[in-house]
């Protein structure tokens, strides 16, 4: 209760200087999370003076031509419609598929392989439906004793005693484009060699566990994971962050899916997201100020550093982590003026990083009093905030941050 009335004090200390709240400055979760006359927008998560404008999904045709205008050609497949959802635009001829051999959202033929072919073909030859050199892909011969191939299907006809040293047989190359160097388990004691990628492809292990061919110019191929990239002097999309699997709450940045976090650039020591100071919507420049952020964290590594430049006056800092699934560890510090530690007392453990004392707390709440040499109150003091997991618990996990200084209040216990 302490803490909420903290909180409360410090907004309203805000408000008596007069100081209009900036758009975007509070996260939010739903409306009632807003100061009064603000609106909670589901965009980013955060508090405008106004209604948030709703989003109108584009068109196939104009998803189409903007891609056209970068050079990249768009005939089939599912596109963003700049609205953090998808549209499914064209379709393919008959004999074609959308995004064959590779060749994203363009229609092709796809070559056959045994995996594809007839619900998998465990034996015998499966045609080419491409053209080219090879007329013919041999998918094996049946293993074990008794086996006969009927169909491009190991069968036991009738009648017949049928099996193998090793147990069950098995034909890998049913579900498996290909298949390593030293080839898979037959089920029978043996391994099997699948038929090497077309076109010089390279044979990987994909998420699904399968032995699958990948050209060297696809975008899985080269590591992109989303939007469009230049692969092989070719412009190429690779599509959605939605649409190559990724959960709820990643987005597409640099050809990576990352989480949806402004704050993704702090997860160094060295690289702090400055989020109270110049050229940030307030400068925390009252003996009391507040001011919240939301962020993600997205592994068991993940810590995020903030840093606030605050005016140098002696009022207790907290900070508060809140929402989310995981548990986590919130620790600060504070530096005067001439940059030295000028942390008084600590609301849990003092330990040290990089030779900076830092004040961890026992769980999601932690502060601290400063102290500094001298009479500075005009100058600025830095306030250096970690968050971190101690318990992850889900991909891109969210939680808000809350920071404030305030005579009201005390350091927790």
């Amino acid at each position: 209760m302490r803490l909420r009335c903290a909180w409360i004090l410090g907004l309203i200390a805000l408000g008596g200087c007069d100081i209009a709240i900036p758009n975007g400055l509070f996260g939010c979760g739903q409306p009632s999370d807003c100061p009064t006359g603000y609106f909670c927008w589901n965009s980013d998560s955060r508090c405008y003076d106004s209604k948030e404008p709703s989003c109108v999904p584009k068109s196939c045709d104009q998803v189409i031509g903007e891609f056209a205008s970068l050079g990249i050609p768009i005939e089939c497949g599912s596109l963003p419609d700049g609205c953090d959802g998808s549209i499914e635009c064209g379709s393919c001829p008959e004999g074609t598929v959308c995004g064959a051999n590779g060749e994203n959202f363009v229609c092709g033929c796809e070559e056959n392989t045994c995996a594809n072919f007839g619900g998998g073909a465990e034996c015998g030859f499966v045609p080419t439906r491409c053209g080219g050199e090879q007329q013919a892909i041999d998918c094996g011969a049946c293993v074990g004793d008794g086996f006969t191939c009927s169909d491009n299907k190991c069968t036991c006809p009738a009648g017949e005693t049928c099996g193998c040293p090793g147990g069950e047989p098995t034909y890998p190359c049913a579900q498996n484009d290909c298949s390593p160097p030293g080839g898979l388990p037959d089920g029978c004691g043996g391994v099997t060699h699948c038929p090497p990628c077309a076109n010089g492809g390279d044979c990987v292990l994909s998420d699904d566990l399968q032995y699958k061919c990948l050209g060297d110019c696809t975008c899985e191929a080269t590591g992109v994971e989303c939007g469009s990239a230049t692969i092989c002097g070719s412009p190429t999309l690779c599509g959605t962050c939605a649409d190559n699997g990724f959960a709820d709450g990643y987005r597409c940045e640099a050809g990576r899916c990352v989480c949806e976090d402004l704050f993704e650039y702090n997860d160094s020591f060295k690289s702090f997201a400055l989020i109270c100071g110049e050229g940030t919507p307030l400068n925390c420049m009252q003996d009391a100020w507040g001011v919240e952020v939301q962020a993600t964290l997205h592994s068991e590594n993940d810590i995020d550093y903030y840093a606030l430049q605050v005016l140098d006056a002696p009022t207790p800092i907290i900070a508060e982590a809140y929402g989310g699934f995981s548990g986590r560890l919130v620790y600060m510090t504070y530096l005067c003026p001439d940059g030295f530690e000028g942390m008084d007392k600590c609301s849990g453990s003092i330990d040290s990083i990089e030779g900076i004392k830092f004040c961890f707390g026992d769980g999601d709440i932690v502060g601290i009093e400063r102290r500094c040499d001298g009479s500075a109150s005009s100058a600025i003091g830095t306030v250096l905030i970690g968050v971190e997991s101690r318990e992850f618990r889900s991909d891109c996990d969210p939680y808000g941050l809350r920071i404030f200084a305030t005579y009201a209040s005390e350091i927790p216990d």
